[in-house]
């Protein structure tokens, strides 16, 4: 993660707490009022930092420079206002500058932490790590031992740099001085998180929920955790915690929704991506998203309904289209289907994905030949569509072209090697080749898989239900 999107991070933390960001308003406002040529024009230093850090955030340099000389014309000692200055050098490349201001602060004041802190990070984004541990390790050394801010600004500066392990031990560190403090949790909990260590970041943010159980923060990570790790159920739970705790954090709300449609609750999916809808307007993809969840249900008409909304609010929405079509071939209605995906490729002729669906329609349609003409430009489009490839071989094993279709399986599978049902695949072309081996391989495979292969075999293959060579193997 760069610099640019930790600190993204850092800014929803702060935009997740109202009273913090009230404040903040509150204070950049009357500074901008003041600017305009209306409201006093003093303010104390903390404000000042409050201001330059609300610039910096959304990554507005010239005026977070233009408050950094304000605020020293104010207060010309204030050595903060010269760190804020040096962190703004840095952060927009100008090094030079930046360790120019570090070096006069501390001929005023050798111990000042914040220049130290910054000069350490110029260090670690210039590459030079012993030498910016160094720097860290000499400010701990100066640190009061009931001081845990040092060792997590300094875990802060690391993780930011990608060194989560180093980061881990000043935290280590912070968490003996301060066992509840959340701030130090949390950067304990991201670090792991980047180390993928998500079972660890569950149990640090389950510990913070033990000290501030009404954390939207921490459930709502707690679900991305979870969701990452394909525990939809879980992820749903900890995103309707999140969302319940503040009701307007719609992104918990549409987190629970998309966590609920991947653990195959297409109701409550719908309903959650509805009150999203409701809340935060109408859009296209709401109206698709909504659209994908009764399809799912096999309620086409309903679906139908929701992606013409979605075309109605965006004419030229891919994801409608083919859900369009694919509600209409659900409904055997393809050459409906053929309009609508006809007019997707009009939009993306070059989407590999489109022509593959559009071969879907045409076999719909017992128009195999320009089937397969659609599946082979897929194809040429993107030569590792899988779809295309196993489709293909299913056709050609329907034509009792089996060389063909083998060729297709396994080009199939030099894409990817785990395709689903690909073993029941080769056992069919293999017997249908007179390979008995190869195939009592792939169906002794298939069969460990899925008891139920044996069924589909000797639906497509019915002579080898009273073949005694394929009996023999396979006992």
């Amino acid at each position: 993660m760069d610099l640019t999107a930790r600190r993204t991070i850092l800014q929803m933390k702060r935009d997740r707490n109202p009273n913090t960001r009230k404040q903040e308003d509150e204070v950049v406002g009357r500074y901008e009022n003041f600017i305009k040529g209306s409201g006093l024009g003093y303010f104390e230093v903390d404000e000042i930092e409050t201001i330059i850090n609300h610039y910096m955030d959304d990554a507005k340099t010239e005026e977070a420079m233009t408050a950094i000389q304000y605020g020293r014309k104010l207060h010309p000692n204030s050595t903060t206002l010269l760190a804020k200055q040096a962190r703004l050098y840095a952060d927009t490349g100008k090094t030079k500058e930046a360790l120019s201001i570090i070096d006069y602060i501390q001929t005023i004041d050798s111990s000042d932490e914040d220049a130290t802190l910054l000069k350490g990070e110029i260090f670690l984004r210039k590459g030079l790590v012993d030498d910016a541990m160094l720097i860290f390790k000499e400010m701990e050394k100066r640190a009061d031992n009931d001081d845990y801010c040092t060792h997590l600004n300094i875990a802060y500066a690391l993780n930011d740099n990608r060194l989560y392990d180093e980061a881990l031990q000043f935290l280590d560190k912070a968490i003996a001085i301060a066992p509840n403090n959340t701030d130090i949790l949390f950067e304990q909990a991201f670090s792991h998180e980047q180390k993928q260590e998500f079972s660890k970041a569950i149990d640090i943010y389950n510990h913070i929920l033990d000290i501030t159980p009404y954390s939207n923060e921490a459930w709502f990570n707690i679900g991305q955790l979870y969701f990452y790790q394909e525990q939809y159920t879980e992820a749903s739970e900890a995103f309707d915690y999140a969302y319940v705790i503040t009701p307007n954090d719609y992104q918990s709300l549409l987190q629970k929704a998309n966590a609920l449609f991947l653990c195959e609750r297409y109701q409550e999916s719908a309903d959650a991506y509805e009150e999203y809808a409701d809340l935060t307007g109408e859009t296209s993809n709401n109206y698709v998203l909504m659209g994908e969840c009764y399809e799912k249900m096999e309620d086409f008409v309903s679906a139908m309904n929701l992606y013409k909304k979605a075309i109605g609010l965006e004419t030229g929405n891919i994801d409608a289209l083919t859900g369009l079509c694919a509600c209409c071939i659900e409904q055997e209605k393809p050459e409906e289907a053929l309009q609508y995906i006809d007019e997707a490729l009009r939009i993306s002729p070059h989407n590999s994905n489109l022509w593959v669906q559009k071969a879907e329609a045409l076999i719909y349609s017992e128009r195999q030949k320009e089937a397969i003409e659609c599946y082979n430009h897929a194809l040429r489009l993107n030569p590792s569509q899988v779809d295309a490839l196993v489709a293909l071989g299913n056709l050609y094993v329907d034509n009792g072209e089996y060389d063909l279709a083998l060729y297709h399986y396994q080009q199939a599978q030099m894409v990817q090697k785990d395709i689903s049902g690909m073993p029941l695949l080769l056992a069919i072309v293999f017997y249908k080749m007179g390979n008995y081996p190869v195939c009592a391989k792939y169906l002794k495979e298939s069969t460990a898989a899925d008891s139920q292969t044996f069924k589909a075999f000797y639906e497509i293959c019915p002579e080898a239900m009273d073949d005694p060579q394929l009996k023999q193997l396979m006992s």
